[in-house]
C-alpha cells in the first residue's frame, strides 16, 4: 500500500514535472490520531510561469480533488523558478493551536 505522502508526491510529478517539490507530512504537529492528514507541499514548476497564485492553488486543488476527502490540511506553496531562485525556502509552518 502506498502512502498519502507517496501518492502526492507520484500526482505532483507527473501533473507539473516540477523543477523542486517535496512534500512534508505534518500530521504528527497536530492534534487526533489521523497519520496522514497533514500535509505541506512546496512545488516549483515553470507551468507556474503563466498563472496567478490563486490559478496555481485552483490547479493543485483540483489535482488533489479526491484525496482532500481524506486530508485534513494541505498548505501549498507554489513558485515559479524565478520566484523560487530568490526565495530558496518555504515559509515554515504554524504551531498548530489545538495539540495535546
Amino acid at each position: 500500500m502506498t502512502s498519502m505522502q507517496n501518492h502526492l508526491e507520484d500526482q505532483l510529478q507527473l501533473a507539473l514535472k516540477p523543477e523542486y517539490f517535496e512534500v512534508v507530512n505534518e500530521s504528527s504537529q497536530h492534534s487526533g490520531p489521523a497519520t496522514e492528514s497533514h500535509f505541506k507541499i512546496v512545488v516549483v514548476s515553470s507551468n507556474f510561469d503563466e498563472m496567478k497564485l490563486i490559478d496555481r492553488h485552483r490547479f493543485i486543488n483540483k489535482l488533489f480533488s479526491d484525496e482532500l476527502k481524506n486530508i485534513h490540511a494541505l498548505a501549498m506553496h507554489t513558485y515559479t523558478p524565478k520566484e523560487w531562485e530568490k526565495r530558496k525556502a518555504a515559509p515554515d509552518s504554524p504551531e498548530c493551536s489545538s495539540k495535546s
